[in-house]
């Protein structure tokens, strides 16, 4: 797919993006670091993640990069190259140069991870050693570009569900992102977030999630280069009825006006992560979550 030159602007932003696949019934998302190449967007990860495992079984993907005052929406399918599989190695010789030139962009454009990675290479897991490592391809089938908003210094707010040390992480940080299925394929939007006695507000910059659909909250703090820094949290559920936004309103400093309008989260399991150590929850008594859609 032939993208706009706004759209490349877009994704030279930033190297981290967030990936959504679905999980089942319900969608999970994960940063990813990323280039884009030869008409498809190339990243690598351990052959038995979890997001490996999903995008074999069901392709539909999205990937948002955001910006800041613009964010880069792709949807699509994903493709996974194993290094160990045969069938795998014959299709990356079929694709011709756009596997090559697709890792040869990830490893350029992604240096200063590459040599964060090398740095932690003495402790990481077995699973995420290079010899474990395999590529994936999203091919994206349309791309959308949305309009970024001002994410203002927030109060510390509580992720539920999640260790100590990634809740402490987490709480100052104010932009999160919400993400819904729409049409069999996942959305992803950035979002503002609250949490106020173990209900969680969010407001989507865009776009509006139907009520029962399938959700997800993520909130994540990156680091410039080194993959065993970042931590984050994605809560999972589906959306119930309308809430109050006010709660997200305070945390922000905005006018309650402001807030775009708020929708039950009933959540169903919190996945956490702080560098390769990943971890899955259920939030107590299945806490309901408040999120506000744009």
């Amino acid at each position: 797919m032939r993208l706009t030159s706004d759209a490349r602007d877009i994704l030279g932003q930033s190297p981290i993006g967030m990936l959504a696949l679905r999980a089942g019934r319900l969608p999970l998302v994960n940063p990813a670091v990323f280039s884009f190449a030869a008409g498809s967007l190339w990243m690598t990860t351990s052959r038995f993640a979890a997001k490996t495992m999903l995008a074999r079984r069901d392709p539909r993907a999205a990937f948002l990069v955001d910006g800041g005052s613009r964010a880069l929406l792709l949807r699509g399918a994903i493709e996974v190259f194993d290094p160990l599989s045969v069938s795998s190695q014959v299709r990356a010789m079929l694709d011709g140069p756009g596997y090559v030139l697709g890792m040869a962009g990830y490893a350029l454009k992604n240096a200063p991870f590459v040599a964060g990675y090398v740095l932690d290479v003495t402790r990481l897991p077995r699973e995420w050693l290079p010899y474990n490592r395999v590529v994936m391809r999203l091919r994206p089938s349309d791309a959308d570009i949305i309009d970024g908003v001002q994410f203002p210094a927030a109060q510390a707010a509580r992720v539920p569900a999640v260790p100590a040390e990634v809740s402490r992480r987490l709480a100052g940080v104010s932009r999160g992102y919400a993400c819904w299925i729409e049409g069999g394929m996942p959305v992803i939007r950035p979002a503002f977030w609250e949490v106020d006695r173990g209900h969680v507000t969010v407001a989507p910059a865009s776009g509006r999630p139907r009520v029962g659909s399938a959700a997800a909250l993520v909130v994540e703090s990156h680091h410039s280069f080194r993959p065993s820094q970042m931590v984050g949290a994605c809560v999972r559920g589906t959306f119930g009825g309308a809430a109050d936004g006010s709660a997200i309103a305070e945390r922000y400093g905005m006018e309650p006006d402001d807030v775009p309008s708020a929708i039950e989260l009933r959540a169903e399991r919190v996945t956490s992560w702080r560098g390769f150590s990943i971890a899955t929850s259920v939030p107590r008594s299945a806490q309901p979550l408040r999120v506000a859609q744009g």
